[in-house]
């Protein structure tokens, strides 16, 4: 195994433990890798606010994997530096198919997260953290807004506890032409372009910090994070991770209740030396 220069971290199921918080452990871990010489980056599906709260938590390198491929942003920047945005008509129909249906969603346009007013109330119930407070803009039709004002969007994020609902969405979000249809939870569906993954957009910030794929480890636990982990020289699925991310992996570490994460980066930093 080459020397691992950077290591890349999936925040849900993965680096947040299951009351998604950082725990000391970790961020322990994330110190030593550092200090070691390490870049340790967040790659996740949330928006740049929601991330940055994470990322300075954990401690990581100001460059981050955000909106599940789709942007890079800058923690100490607060803002996204590249976007792969959707096709607009696209967007315009997959965010109408999900008001139609009556999901709850977030549509990501660069640093702002899209919402209805019924979306607030509920995504209100668990999200109470600072990035999403300040993100969010609530209107009242998020397919109308788009449409009216010709919006580039970087994501949608659906979120449903009826597994039903969640097939019928999917089903008719991938008849959408320009659309990728993916989850990071039992409990919802992201949409992207197809061109933006977690694997290339980790290749380009890997470029930015002068290092390569060969060179870097990923740690991830869903659907979202399968071409990070095949695009990377060590992927490391976390213990807690589904079955198709553990079939992929080189390595398996504790679960995101076990400090899972911490594990693996201490494994790395002892066989580089």
């Amino acid at each position: 195994m080459k020397k691992i220069d950077l290591i890349a971290l999936d925040l849900d199921g993965t680096a947040l433990d299951p009351q998604n918080q950082v725990s000391p452990a970790t961020a322990d871990a994330v110190r030593r890798a550092r200090e070691s010489g390490i870049h340790v980056v967040v790659s996740t599906g949330r928006i740049c606010g929601e991330a940055r709260d994470f990322a300075l938590m954990l401690g990581t390198d100001d460059q981050m994997v955000t909106s599940g491929g789709a942007t890079l942003s800058s923690v100490s920047q607060e803002r996204c530096t590249m976007r792969m945005s959707m096709p607009w008509e696209a967007a315009v129909r997959a965010s109408a198919v999900v008001e139609r249906i009556g999901m709850i969603t977030m549509v990501y346009v660069g640093e702002t997260l899209l919402i209805t007013p019924y979306d607030d109330i509920e995504f209100g119930k668990y999200k109470s953290n600072e990035g999403y407070l300040s993100s969010k803009k609530v209107v009242p039709s998020v397919a109308e807004y788009i449409a009216t004002n010709h919006i580039s969007v970087d994501k949608m994020f659906i979120r449903s506890q009826d597994p039903v609902m969640l097939v019928r969405a999917r089903a008719q979000l991938e008849q959408i032409p320009g659309i990728r249809v993916m989850s990071s939870a039992a409990d919802n569906l992201e949409v992207i372009t197809p061109a933006a993954d977690k694997g290339v957009a980790l290749g380009m910030l890997c470029r930015e910090l002068g290092t390569d794929l060969d060179h870097a480890a990923a740690i991830g636990d869903s659907e979202n994070d399968l071409e990070m982990l095949n695009a990377v020289a060590l992927p490391i699925a976390m213990g807690n991770a589904s079955a198709a991310v553990k079939n992929l992996c080189l390595r398996e570490t504790l679960t995101n209740a076990q400090d899972g994460v911490a594990a693996a980066i201490d494994r790395i930093i002892a066989e580089n030396g």
